[in-house]
């Protein structure tokens, strides 16, 4: 369906990214939700390819030196898609909130934060401009773990967090099923992109075989892998 290989029978792709869980991950699962969709693209479209883990500012490096072929997981930003070719969107990176179940928080907009605890994590610039509103009490936190162990114990309301990542730290937290409600609702929602450096001699095949690969497939084989990694309800 996507082609014969446009690379020479001994060329192989160099892929590379840096562990993001659960988008990318070394556990018994499997190698993460972005691994597993793109990958998949690169297997339909016969590409053969090497993987490797590493830094994200030498994956960065090594993609815009021409030591690396394909990034994995990358958001777009108007320098980056001068850097790289970007493929079309095969997800969203959605930011959620998260409550206890007995409350089932539903944001609507900044104003239904009004007098609930937020537990925020030191340093993070969330979106949406949600550390200026001035309304809701914001908590302190030093990791997304500690935002979880805040609403837990009734020491914050809600926390945000990328839906995935978070419903991954609580897997691995081994917190109760069905104890933390994550809302339909979000707050923000960012689109994710797998990127070829520009000056690979397939760069814009390559890409063009990716996209038609998520057009096709990216929204129902992204429901199969969320269930592998046990990331649904």
């Amino acid at each position: 369906m996507y082609g014969r290989s446009v690379l020479a029978e001994d060329e192989r792709l160099r892929v590379s990214q840096d562990l993001w869980p659960p988008y990318i991950v070394n556990s018994a699962y499997g190698s993460g939700i972005a691994y597993d969709l793109v990958t998949g693209a690169l297997d339909a479209a016969e590409l053969e390819f090497d993987y490797t883990v590493k830094p994200w500012s030498r994956v960065l490096k090594e993609t815009l030196g021409g030591q690396n072929d394909v990034i994995i997981a990358i958001w777009k930003t108007e320098q980056r898609e001068k850097d790289y070719l970007l493929t079309d969107s095969y997800m969203n990176n959605r930011m959620v909130f998260v409550s206890r179940s007995d409350t089932k928080f539903e944001f609507e907009s900044l104003e239904s934060l009004k007098g609930l605890r937020v537990a925020l994590i030191n340093d993070y610039a969330y979106a949406g401009n949600l550390r200026q509103y001035p309304d809701m009490i914001p908590i302190n936190s030093l990791d997304l773990a500690n935002s979880i162990r805040q609403v837990l114990t009734q020491r914050a309301d809600v926390l945000v967090t990328d839906e995935a990542v978070g419903r991954w730290a609580v897997q691995e937290m081994r917190v109760g099923k069905g104890k933390l409600y994550f809302s339909r609702s979000h707050l923000d929602s960012t689109p994710l992109h797998a990127a070829v450096r520009r000056d690979h001699p397939h760069a814009q095949e390559i890409v063009s075989k990716l996209n038609q690969y998520f057009k096709d497939n990216a929204k129902i084989r992204l429901q199969d892998i969320k269930i592998k990694y046990g990331l649904t309800d």
